[in-house]
Parts: C-alpha cells; sequence; structure tokens
C-alpha cells in the first residue's frame, strides 16, 4: 500500500512538473507543428515507381539433365537461397548496374537529374555540375524490396519525375538481367578458350607418354601389344624348357643306368638282360638263326661225329652268327654311350635356356612396375582428354545459349500521386515527438531550476522536513481564507481555523515533538535570504504557540531591517535594544501585548550602529534570561543567514533555530551555504519548512499539501 501511495505521489509530482510547464510546452508543440507544416510543404514531390521482377533459383537448362553448368546463374540448391537473394539484391543496387542505367538513359545529360535546374545562380550551377555524380545520385534512388514467400523483387525508383521515375526502374531490370546473361556468356567464353587450351595441352602430354611408351618396349624387346602378353610368352616358354630339362634329365638318367649295365655285363649276358639289346630285331633274328644252328649241330652230332663236314659247317656257322650278336651289342652299347652323351649335352643347353629364360622373366618383372606407371599414365590422360573435349563442347553450346534465371514479371507503371512529403505523417510525427519533447524540455526547466521546492530536496541536505506554509494566493477563498485579506502576515492570527493556520500548528506540533527530553523554549526564525518570510512565519508560529497555550513573546532580533512592529502596527520607539542597554528596563516598560492571548510583541527598539557587536554582550546575555524567566516560549526574528552574522551569533545562544525557505526561490546553493554556516558555529538546527508553497500547481505543492491536509486530519484527532 505503500509503494503504491508513493507511486502515485511520483506519477503525480510529475504531471505537476508538466502542468507547471503547460504554456512552455504547448509553445514547443505548436513551434515543432508549425515547422512540420513548412518543412511539408517546402519539400519537393517524390514519386514512386516499381518493377516486379522475378529471379528464379536456375536458368532454363538446354544440356542434358545431368549435364554440369560451366557458369550457373543459380545457387542450386536451398540452403544458401538467402545468400543467393540477398547477392542479387546487392547487385540490382550495385554502381556496375546503375552505371548502365545513366548511359543507356543519358542521366549524366539530365540537369534536372542532377538537380542543376533548381539553382539559378550559374556559379552554382556550374559548380553543382561539376561534382555531380550520377551514379551515386541514382543509386540513393534505388530500392530493392523483396515479396514475402516468393521470388519475386519490386525494384523501388524514386524520383521528382514520375515518367523517369518508371522509365529507371524498368531500364534497371533490363540491365541487371543483361548483365547477368553477359556475365554467364563471359565466362563461358573464357572458359571455352580455358577448355581449348588444356585440352591441347592434355593430347600434347598423351602423344609424348605414347611415345614414350613405345620407345620403353622397343629397348626392353616388348614386340606384343602389353607387357602382360609378353609376360606370358616368357611364361610358356620357361614352362616348356622346364619340361624338356626335366625329360632330358630323366632320359639321361635312364640311359647312364643302361649304360653301366651294359658295361657290367658280357655280349652273352647282354644278349638276355639288356633290355636295347632284348628290343633289337637284328640281335633277336640272330639270336634265332643261332639256336636253330645249335639245334642241327645236335641232331647232326647224334649221326655224326664232330668233325663230320656238315656238323664242321654249322660250327662255322654258329661262330659266324655268334660273331655277329657280339658285333651287334657292341654297335647297340655304343649307341647307348652316344645317346647317353647326347642326352647330356641335351640337358646342359636346356638348362642354360631354362636360366636364360628365368633371367628374362625377372627383367620384365623389373619393368613391369615402370610400364605399368607408363600405361596408366597414357589411360589418365586419354580420359581427362576425352572430358575435357565433352566440357569444352558444352561450354560452347552456353556461350551460345542466353537461358536467364531473370525476368519482368510487370514493368513500371507511371505513378500518379507522390509518396513524399505526407502531410499528415509528418504531423502525427511531429505531434509526438513535439508531446515527448515538450514533456521533455518541461523536466529539463524544471531540472535547471535550482531552487528548493518539496520536501525531497531540503532533506537532501540532511535538514529535518518541519512542514509547509502555503502561499496566501493559493488557498484565499479555500479552507476558511476569505478571498480578500487585509494584511496577509497575519492569517493564523486573523483567520485560525484556515487550512494555512493548519498547516502551522504542525509545525509548531513538530518542533514541540522533536525535544521531548528537553523543552524547546528559545528558538531562532532566520532564512538563507532576504523576502523568504521569515518575519510572517515567526508571527504565525509565535501565535500558534500562545493559542496552545503556552506564554509566548515574540523578539524582533533582526537590528538592522526590523519589520516586525509594522505587522502589528506598533511604534519602534522602544525595544529589545533597550533592554540590553539598560538592566533596569523592565519587560512590561517595552513588551506590547498582542490580541492574542498570552502573545507578547518586543520590538527592535532603536536600531545600534554596530548590532552583531550588541548581540555578544553580557547584556544581550543577561537579557534573554530575563526573558526566559518571564515567558514560556521566545522567538526570535533574526536577519538572513547568508547576508550578515547576527543568525549565527543568537543561534549559538539559543535552544534551536528554523530555517524558513521560500518553495520556488530560495536557491540550493544558498540553502547549502546557510546550513553550513549554522553548522560551523554550532547552532542546532531544529529543521527547515517550505514556505509560500503554490499548492494550486501539481509540480510539488499538490501532493504535499494532500499529505499535510491528511496529516492535520490525524494531529487533530491525536490532541481531541
Amino acid at each position: 500500500m505503500v509503494n503504491r501511495t508513493q507511486d502515485e505521489a511520483t506519477l503525480t509530482q510529475w504531471a505537476g512538473i508538466v502542468w507547471k510547464h503547460k504554456w512552455l510546452v504547448m509553445a514547443f508543440m505548436a513551434l515543432l507543428m508549425a515547422a512540420a507544416v513548412l518543412y511539408t510543404k517546402r519539400q519537393p514531390r517524390i514519386y514512386e515507381a516499381s518493377t516486379q521482377l522475378v529471379i528464379d533459383l536456375n536458368a532454363p537448362r538446354y544440356l542434358p539433365r545431368h549435364g554440369a553448368e560451366v557458369v550457373s546463374l543459380g545457387s542450386g540448391s536451398s540452403w544458401n537461397t538467402k545468400e543467393f537473394f540477398e547477392t542479387q539484391y546487392r547487385i540490382i543496387k550495385s554502381r556496375m548496374v546503375a552505371a548502365k542505367v545513366v548511359k543507356a538513359l543519358g542521366l549524366e545529360q539530365d540537369l534536372d537529374f542532377l538537380g542543376v535546374t533548381k539553382l539559378e545562380d550559374p556559379d552554382a550551377r556550374a559548380k553543382r555540375l561539376k561534382n555531380a555524380d550520377p551514379i551515386s545520385i541514382l543509386v540513393n534512388r534505388i530500392s530493392v524490396d523483396p515479396v514475402s514467400e516468393s521470388r519475386v523483387a519490386l525494384i523501388r525508383v524514386r524520383d521528382e519525375n514520375p515518367s523517369r521515375a518508371a522509365k529507371i526502374a524498368d531500364t534497371i531490370a533490363e540491365a541487371y538481367a543483361a548483365q547477368n546473361v553477359d556475365r554467364k556468356v563471359s565466362a563461358a567464353i573464357d572458359a571455352v578458350e580455358w577448355l581449348r587450351k588444356q585440352a591441347g595441352d592434355l593430347k600434347s602430354e598423351l602423344i609424348q607418354a605414347e611415345n614414350d611408351l613405345l620407345v620403353f618396349k622397343r629397348q626392353n624387346n616388348i614386340l606384343g601389344a602389353t607387357l602382360a602378353d609378353k609376360q606370358n610368352f616368357v611364361s610358356l616358354d620357361l614352362q616348356d624348357a622346364r619340361r624338356q630339362s626335366r625329360d632330358a634329365k630323366r632320359q639321361s638318367v635312364q640311359l647312364k643306368a643302361q649304360l653301366d649295365q651294359v658295361r657290367k655285363l658280357t655280349s652273352l649276358q647282354a644278349q638276355s638282360s639288356v633290355s636295347e639289346v632284348l628290343s633289337n630285331g637284328l640281335v633277336q633274328r640272330l639270336k634265332e638263326q643261332l639256336i636253330e644252328l645249335k639245334n642241327s649241330r645236335v641232331e647232326l652230332l647224334k649221326r655224326y661225329l664232330e668233325k663230320h663236314p656238315d656238323v664242321l659247317v654249322v660250327d662255322s656257322k654258329i661262330r659266324r652268327v655268334e660273331k655277329n650278336l657280339q658285333r651287334e651289342v657292341r654297335g647297340i652299347r655304343q649307341s647307348i654311350e652316344r645317346r647317353y652323351q647326347a642326352s647330356l649335352v641335351s640337358d646342359g643347353k636346356l638348362r642354360a635356356e631354362v636360366v636364360e629364360l628365368e633371367e628374362q622373366a625377372k627383367s620384365l618383372q623389373a619393368h613391369e612396375l615402370e610400364y605399368r606407371r607408363r600405361q596408366a599414365a597414357i589411360e589418365s590422360k586419354k580420359t581427362l582428354h576425352i572430358q575435357m573435349l565433352g566440357r569444352l563442347k558444352e561450354a560452347q553450346l552456353q556461350a551460345e545459349a542466353r537461358a536467364n534465371n531473370v525476368r519482368v514479371l510487370d514493368a513500371a507503371l507511371v505513378p500518379k500521386t507522390p509518396i513524399r512529403p505526407r502531410l499528415l505523417l509528418n504531423l502525427a510525427v511531429a505531434l509526438v515527438l513535439s508531446v515527448f519533447g515538450g514533456i521533455g524540455l518541461a523536466f529539463l526547466v524544471d531540472r535547471l531550476d535550482n531552487t528548493v521546492k518539496s520536501q525531497e530536496q531540503l532533506e537532501a541536505f540532511g535538514l529535518t522536513f518541519l512542514g509547509i506554509v502555503p502561499s496566501v494566493r493559493s488557498v484565499r477563498g479555500k479552507g476558511g481564507m476569505p478571498k480578500a485579506l487585509e494584511n496577509p502576515d497575519r492569517c493564523v492570527i486573523d483567520h485560525p481555523n484556515s487550512t494555512l493556520a493548519e498547516c502551522v500548528r504542525i509545525i509548531r506540533t513538530n518542533l514541540l515533538f522533536m525535544t521531548p527530553e528537553q523543552e524547546l523554549r528559545s528558538m531562532l526564525i532566520t532564512s538563507a535570504g532576504p523576502r523568504e518570510g521569515k518575519t510572517c512565519t515567526c508571527v504565525n508560529i509565535g501565535a500558534t504557540m500562545a493559542m496552545s497555550g503556552s506564554k509566548t513573546l515574540l523578539v524582533d532580533s533582526d537590528l538592522r531591517r526590523p519589520r516586525l512592529h509594522k505587522i502589528f502596527g506598533f511604534t519602534n520607539e522602544r525595544g529589545l535594544t533597550n533592554l540590553i542597554m539598560d538592566a533596569d528596563t523592565k519587560i512590561g516598560d517595552v513588551a506590547i501585548k498582542s490580541e492574542v492571548d498570552r502573545l507578547d510583541i518586543l520590538c527592535s527598539g532603536p536600531l545600534p550602529p554596530n548590532p552583531s557587536e550588541i548581540l555578544h554582550t553580557q547584556g544581550f546575555k543577561r537579557t534573554l534570561a530575563y526573558l526566559l524567566r518571564e515567558y514560556d516560549r521566545v522567538i526570535f526574528d533574526s536577519p538572513p543567514v547568508g547576508a550578515v552574522t547576527d543568525a549565527q551569533i543568537l543561534g549559538q545562544q539559543l535552544d534551536g533555530a528554523v530555517l524558513v525557505v521560500r518553495a520556488g526561490e530560495t536557491s540550493r546553493d544558498m540553502l547549502k551555504k546557510a546550513k553550513e554556516l549554522l553548522d560551523t558555529v554550532n547552532v542546532r538546527l531544529l529543521g527547515a519548512l517550505l514556505n509560500n508553497l503554490d499548492v494550486r500547481r501539481k509540480g510539488y505543492g499538490q501532493y504535499s499539501y494532500q499529505y499535510y491536509s491528511q496529516q492535520t486530519e490525524e494531529t487533530t484527532v491525536k490532541q481531541s
């Protein structure tokens, strides 16, 4: 509840500040609105034309579906679509496109476009024409706005000439589309030249690689198409040579065995045990003849003797056959020996051939890596050359094609009405700015106001806030106050039931309750500067003290410009100075009773030439003690603190001092200086009060007035 009350009070204070400076705010608003109208009327009329452009992600493809473009005009994917379109918008607003438009429309010669025609001074026109940059002027008039959820962009051009604005917008679209295709064709032509050069270089490299491979094959006796063919031939020859070597070796072993057998046996034994002999036909026939002859001899011996001629003939034949057998067996033995020797020679040759073929195979294996590297290089260059020729053909086709991913959807129409200046918008903006600016100006003026206007400002100096005293003008005709007052300084005396009197009673109550353990009998009423209402305050506080039952004496201690006697209509012939200078003078001789019960007035009396010194004398101390014996409350009205030292001197000798601060008049510097002066001499400051507060102003009076009105009611209830 307390926070809510504080918030409401803050808002009320803010509203009060604005209300306080309402005429300043209204003047600022009127000035700003008039300036807005004048500015709007003086501004040239600006027309806006727009051309709708469709920007597709990809241009139409004339190549096969999977054929890659040499130069792509689109993004080809969706993840970078935003970047693609932002790039296109930048290109549309670029100086490159603007330069094409300026050249196409001759804007560099258009004096109206360059803003030269508005100038009347020939020198100024010449200077403007010399320094004019038509490209920059055009760029500043172009804006590109994408249409949401589409691939449509609006090219907007603003110009003072509606026809020229439409023409520029269409030309920008055409220039952008043309440069898009030109960029593609130019890049494709560059690609054709580069690909043609690369294809020629690759062809030369391929021919050189093939020639190097041919030389390599000749040097290494590779007559086949490939090294693998040569390796297959050598492998087959090696296998055949190894087989023949094994057969020759096996044959040699067999012949050696036969030869050893033949050598160990006699001719007769060889005839019946050696396979070569047994397989010989001649030998077999001779053996058959021998058997037949032997059989014939046996038959002959049965009839004849051994010396019989027939037997001798048979024996001669037998010997001849046996001799032939032996000769034949020797021939077979010699044949075996020859065959054996031939097999040894053949085996040696076959072994040498195997070794030679093995070396040749090893040599081929050693050249296989180099051969494969050369062959792979040729195949790679062939593949790359074929691909390069394919890309060359595609690039040539693209260089001839003019497919574009940009097209004009709607050409610009000549605008009929200007978009600027917009009077209503400018007035609305001016109104908003004037309201906030006026409020800000009010707060600034209030901030620059160095006077004290509120309780918070008083308490910021470490002073106890005692209360407020409304200005008489603000309470006339309200709260028990008549509209016409004879003597405003006597409000509490003349109108004790008024709101102003109630506020003074609150101050009185606060003073009495500040020192409950020590009775407040003497006090000083002073101010930081003159004309702040200290004398009037002194009268009002004294009156409330007397009305509460205390015997009170008001002392006019302002020995320079006394005023207390004027308020009550007395003469100033005798007073305080008489008491100080003459110890025999009685208070009854100089004090004057007022119309308020228990309230007496002690005027200043004759003014001394040295007021400050007289307040330091023993006579004043004696007088003060004398007055305190006669009265319950003694209230001194002194000169301002900042003007003279009288208040400091008096304050040291009294129970306390009250600073009167005139709301909206007393500066903070003066108040600070006054407090420092009183603190320097150890004057007990009871507090400060805001005097002459205009409660009609909401800046600071309304909240405080309501607050103290509520406090007055509470205090009245407590007192009752």
